[in-house]
């Protein structure tokens, strides 16, 4: 994650001096994953960037590698309407990183992100642990949670919680897809959580 005024925008590409339409968001994120090249993504609710590699894009969400000084850590799937700006990186930017063989090692996860519901289904049955970011009661804060999805509707995710002292929570709680501004998994951190982790205490409900 980088500062919101990051050396790369000044180094052979403009970031746009406006918000971003959504369609506009959309074009720039499908140009990536087509010429497998980095962007960098401004949210609405950060006042940082974050650089990705987009590997999938979907109607109105996608699937990015999440990238921080040329490191891959997991995976990030985000709605283009979090988006606000959408900045393709230089090429030398992509030419390097596929001259250091870091385009090698990425397996893209076979998750369909047509829809939220068969996104968490896949990784509740997966049992795969994830990091979801979920907006606040305030519009501009947000919760972070680390845990699994244990079920899915149409509607919202049924998640399981884990503290920092890897014991997993009591119960689970229901999050409407409405209030989801992130889901990410496959990062250094939850892998090494993961490690440590007693079994989930909370079956998957299968879908």
């Amino acid at each position: 994650m980088r500062g919101a005024f990051s050396p790369h925008l000044n180094q052979g590409v403009s970031a746009p001096h406006f918000l971003m339409k959504t369609e506009q968001v959309m074009s720039v994120i499908r140009e990536c994953v087509e010429k497998r090249t980095f962007c960098e993504l401004g949210l609405y609710y950060e006042f940082t960037r974050r650089h990705v590699l987009p590997v999938a894009a979907a109607d109105d969400r996608f699937l990015a590698v999440q990238e921080s000084d040329y490191r891959f850590d997991g995976f990030i799937i985000i709605d283009y309407r979090h988006v606000d700006i959408a900045v393709e990186l230089p090429e030398k930017y992509s030419e390097i990183a596929r001259l250091e063989g870091l385009f090698d090692g990425i397996r893209i996860p076979p998750v369909d992100i047509s829809g939220y519901r068969s996104v968490f289904a896949y990784l509740a049955n997966s049992g795969t642990n994830i990091e979801v970011e979920i907006c606040s009661d305030f519009d501009r804060e947000t919760a972070i949670f680390a845990g699994r999805a244990v079920g899915a509707s149409e509607y919202e995710f049924r998640f399981l919680r884990f503290f920092t002292n890897c014991v997993w929570d009591k119960r689970p709680f229901n999050v409407g897809y409405d209030r989801l501004r992130a889901v990410k998994f496959g990062s250094r951190y939850l892998e090494i959580y993961s490690k440590y982790l007693p079994n989930c205490p909370a079956p998957p409900v299968r879908n």
